[in-house]
């Protein structure tokens, strides 16, 4: 790998995570409705809580625009890492197969850990989405199917079930051999005649499932001191 290469890895990083950084629902709330979505509802600066607290016909399109920020980031790095520069002699891609991996999980981190709102951010789930819509929408589907399924017929908290589903999908990221024709990311190794996986598609998918679950635990402690400080409160 030469010096060039790793530039350009560090740029990638770089512009995953600024990507993935673009506060749509708090400039667009501002623009068009005057309020600040930070303080409505979850408080969370997210697509969803953009539905919850504009409606559906300014919230979708926020939410679409962060659905976007993954889909455009996995895009870029596929594309540009795939080029005949980043191919080794022996045909392997080491620049591809590790920004694909890294870079969603990056973009998820810049939606979580946003630079413009001082590090605060929303879950990350649209970007998650985004990113399985280019990379393997039927993977995509397994995970709709599972969150409406989980939350509307078995009535479950969607907090939870949103985290069980996401760790669910590195299951057939693993072992899924429908790839997408638009896809680069294809490596695979063959375990015998009849059983392949395919390890980049699913630490790409465990990778962004860290970055989400950072978040949520993140919330969690955050959760846990406010309500221990709401306690002392009560005592004195």
């Amino acid at each position: 790998m030469t010096s060039i290469d790793i530039l350009w890895i560090i740029l990638a990083c770089i512009g995953s995570y600024l990507l993935g950084s673009i506060p749509f629902p708090v400039l667009l709330g501002r623009l068009i409705k005057g309020m600040d979505i930070r303080e409505r509802n979850t408080k969370n600066p997210g697509g969803f809580n953009a539905v919850r607290s504009f409606g559906l016909a300014i919230g979708l399109p926020i939410l679409f625009l962060e659905f976007l920020k993954g889909t455009v980031a996995i895009v870029l790095i596929d594309k540009i890492f795939a080029l005949d520069h980043f191919v080794a002699g022996d045909g392997s891609n080491f620049a591809h197969t590790f920004m694909c991996i890294l870079g969603p999980a990056l973009c998820v981190l810049g939606h979580n850990y946003n630079i413009w709102l001082n590090f605060n951010g929303g879950q990350g789930l649209g970007v998650f989405m985004g990113t399985l819509f280019y990379v393997n929408p039927l993977i995509l589907t397994i995970y709709l199917f599972l969150f409406v399924f989980m939350v509307g017929l078995a009535k479950m908290n969607s907090r939870i079930v949103g985290t069980i589903v996401v760790i669910l999908c590195i299951i057939p990221g693993v072992l899924l051999s429908l790839i997408p024709p638009w896809v680069s990311i294809s490596l695979f190794w063959k375990i015998s005649n009849i059983v392949s996986i395919f390890p980049t598609q699913g630490l790409l998918i465990a990778s962004m499932d860290i970055a989400l679950l950072i978040k949520l635990f993140h919330n969690i402690v955050i959760g846990s001191n406010i309500g221990q400080g709401n306690v002392l409160e009560t005592r004195e």
